[in-house]
């Protein structure tokens, strides 16, 4: 496993998975979004997405359940989002 940190990348051995979650298990939302977590931070770090207008905050993304929406502006813009989320599989 990668993990992509402030100052360094932690690298792990691999890591054996036995068993797993089934869709409709109440755990499987809430890992889902965990998982997705280092995808969120770096399509945050795109600065992409619309803004909000109140708060001025661009939002570029949605988790919901086990499905991710990538938003976008332009289709440049949602080009930049699916390599993003293609390269941090």
């Amino acid at each position: 496993m990668h993990l992509d940190t402030e100052n360094k990348l932690v690298e792990t051995e691999d890591i054996k998975i036995q068993c797993g979650i089934f869709q409709g298990d109440s755990l499987s939302p809430l890992l889902f979004c965990i998982c997705l977590i280092p995808v969120t931070v770096q399509l945050n770090r795109l600065n992409t997405g619309y803004e909000e207008h109140t708060t001025k905050t661009k939002i570029s993304h949605l988790l919901d359940m086990d499905d991710l929406k990538l938003i976008a502006e332009s289709e440049e813009e949602l080009q930049k989002q699916i390599q993003t989320v293609k390269n941090r599989q």
